[in-house]
């Protein structure tokens, strides 16, 4: 247990009150979705484009060079401020360690980003980024190898199967359908096979580590 959060006895997450709890938009909700996914994949193009749908970056994208300048929406490195903010994402992830698997990484990258790029902090993105943070301390004490992007791949994936928003059901569609509408039934194939491993592989893990705590609190 720690604060208001334990690990039950069959591996489960039990809240003991709302701190950590909020609701939001059915949109941000499949945006956060999708930046899982885009993390696991590194394609830091979607995720810099799942910040924009979250409202954590604007639009358009404002970029400056040194802390004492104007905020500007164009770069000398081109025209294309998501493609150019997603390589210097993909740099400085690539170089912190942990930056594919913990999420204290991806923090730590966008405080730094932060004085260059111009980010939004609604209540929501302060609460999801304090919720992964202690779900993170707390989980990786049992496991130190655990990465908080595989285990919300499950709900990621699922999202991404049942769009409940006109964006995400063009982007479901553009995902199993070829352009002159044929079933692209190799891709939903591989969509389900992953969600079901991913949900195995969730499953194995929660009991692991419901089998270590036990271990722990009998020792």
């Amino acid at each position: 247990m720690a604060g208001n959060i334990m690990l039950a006895d069959d591996g489960r997450l039990v809240f003991l009150d709302f701190g950590l709890m909020s609701g939001v938009e059915e949109g941000i909700m499949e945006a956060f979705a999708s930046g899982i996914q885009c993390v696991l994949s590194k394609d830091y193009v979607g995720l810099v484009r799942a910040f924009v749908d979250t409202g954590f970056i604007g639009t358009p994208i404002e970029w400056r060079a040194k802390e004492s300048d104007p905020w500007q929406t164009t770069h000398p490195a081109g025209p294309d401020l998501t493609a150019i903010m997603a390589e210097e994402l993909r740099e400085r992830m690539e170089a912190c360690p942990g930056g594919g698997s913990r999420f204290g990484a991806l923090s730590i990258v966008l405080g730094d980003m932060g004085f260059f790029w111009q980010m939004y902090t609604p209540p929501y993105i302060i609460l999801l980024i304090r919720t992964f943070l202690t779900l993170e301390g707390i989980a990786g004490q049992v496991d130190p190898d655990f990465n908080i992007y595989e285990v919300a791949l499950p709900w990621a994936v699922q999202r991404a199967l049942s769009p409940s928003t006109p964006t995400a059901r063009r982007t479901l569609r553009s995902s199993v359908l070829t352009e002159a509408d044929s079933f692209q039934w190799d891709r939903v194939a591989a969509l389900v096979e992953q969600q079901q491993a991913e949900q195995r592989e969730a499953r194995d893990k929660a009991r692991t580590g419901a089998a270590k705590a036990a271990g722990a609190a009998g020792a």
